[in-house]
């Protein structure tokens, strides 16, 4: 019998919060009805506020007192007019005692939610159970409207009904333009990596706001403009533009491009390399072109695979031409200098002669490690790649070091010289 009482309160609990309450239980948080759209509402679990001024005192304008509210607005458009609303489907909740009728009516409101200037627009429904209508005539442009929907008794001994109903919104007054979007590019047919213009162009679409840009529905850019321009076009991309119209009852208007017809062609360099200083290596271009030639153009432009002997690290570009399309590949060969002749004193004394310690090429090492240490291991100076403008002067944290014998440690941070170069620097002064 325990085990009974149980579920008995489980289910009690369960059929307490099957219905929420809805948040448009207030004028405040009055639901928008959009022109021509249906909506489904309900004013399950829903109160009123009915005390004198309060929002739902509808005392001096309606005919039906308020039970179990909840609101509905709109706003007329920029001519206003007649308004109609519409509600069928009415379903009640079927509880003992429960009435199955609601009343109904369209309200206007001089200043938002207070009942001392609220205005009756139209017919008021009263005790309708399976379906109803309103007629608001002649009604102020861009103005904001309530429709209030109470759930009606029969008798003093009834619980007000609660409902749930479809209802729709239509008219003149609400009436507005259906908007547009088109887009249009220069050209349809162009080549890879081409930069090409697409623009976009909207009609009757109020309060617009930015453009949306897609590559095969992936977001690409936002712009305010109504163009953009693009490089990453491929073959049988499609771009799609949106934007939204509207500030009351927004709407997402799209348009796209036909598939795009994008020409390429194979060219490829070859893979990045690296050579001693003073030893040439061959590149490796390749190309189904009709024409092509290398840069810089000294090397020729007669050979796909022409051996150059670069002096320092160089990056070289094929360039080929099909069918009036013009693309590129580069390839990047990087010098190895052999010898790092680190100066092994020099002079800081502030004349600018040799008051900076020199190791020609290491600028070609980016990523190189240089430390340099006192006669007792203690660190003065440390660097990541070292050039002209970063070359040790002699200091520590300002402060210029004793004259004497230094020690230094080179790390390349290169796969073809991973030993560490090791030395001293004696400075003079």
């Amino acid at each position: 019998m325990q085990f009974f009482k149980r579920v008995s309160v489980l289910l009690s609990l369960f059929s307490t919060f099957v219905y929420a309450q809805e948040s448009y239980d207030n004028c405040a948080s009055a639901l928008t009805l959009c022109p021509n759209d249906t909506v489904v509402v309900t004013n399950y679990a829903t109160s009123s506020t009915k005390c004198i001024n309060c929002e739902d005192d509808f005392s001096k304008v309606l005919c039906f007192v308020a039970k179990n509210t909840i609101w509905l607005k709109f706003t007329t458009n920029d001519k206003g007019g007649d308004v109609y609303f519409f509600a069928d489907n009415i379903s009640y909740k079927s509880n003992s005692n429960q009435a199955s009728v609601v009343n109904v009516s369209m309200l206007e409101a001089g200043f938002p939610c207070d009942p001392t200037t609220y205005k009756l627009i139209g017919n008021c429904v009263a005790n309708a159970s399976t379906s109803l209508s309103i007629t608001a005539p002649n009604l102020l442009p861009n103005s904001t409207y309530y429709v209030v929907i109470s759930g009606g008794v029969t008798n003093i001994n009834t619980l007000p009904a609660e409902a749930q109903m479809r209802v729709h919104l239509s008219g003149v007054g609400i009436a507005r333009p259906i908007p547009s979007i088109s887009v249009f590019s220069s050209k349809q047919a162009l080549c890879k990596n081409e930069k090409i213009r697409i623009g976009s162009q909207l009609t009757d679409c109020k309060d617009s706001t930015i453009y949306s840009w897609y590559i095969n529905d992936t977001l690409v850019a936002k712009t305010d403009s109504a163009f953009i321009e693009t490089t990453r076009l491929k073959q049988g991309d499609v771009v799609r533009v949106s934007n939204t119209c509207f500030s009351s009852c927004k709407v997402t208007i799209n348009a796209s491009t036909l598939p795009f017809s994008v020409l390429t062609f194979h060219i490829d360099a070859g893979k990045d390399t690296m050579v001693h200083e003073g030893q040439g290596v061959q590149l490796q271009g390749q190309t189904n072109g009709d024409t092509y030639f290398w840069k810089p153009d000294f090397i020729g432009s007669t050979n796909l695979k022409p051996i150059v002997y670069p002096n320092n690290s160089t990056t070289y570009s094929i360039v080929s031409t099909f069918k009036g399309c013009t693309l590129s590949d580069e390839v990047h060969v990087k010098v190895l200098k052999r010898k790092f002749d680190a100066v092994t004193s020099f002079t800081p004394n502030g004349d600018d002669i040799n008051d900076t310690w020199l190791v020609p090429y290491l600028e070609d090492y980016p990523n190189c490690e240089v430390k340099i240490f006192s006669r007792w291991g203690q660190p003065v100076f440390e660097t990541t790649g070292y050039t002209y403008k970063k070359s040790w002067d002699g200091r520590y944290n300002g402060n210029i070091v004793d004259e004497g014998v230094y020690f230094y440690v080179i790390h390349l941070r290169d796969t073809t010289n991973s030993e560490p170069i090791q030395g001293t620097i004696t400075i003079i002064r």
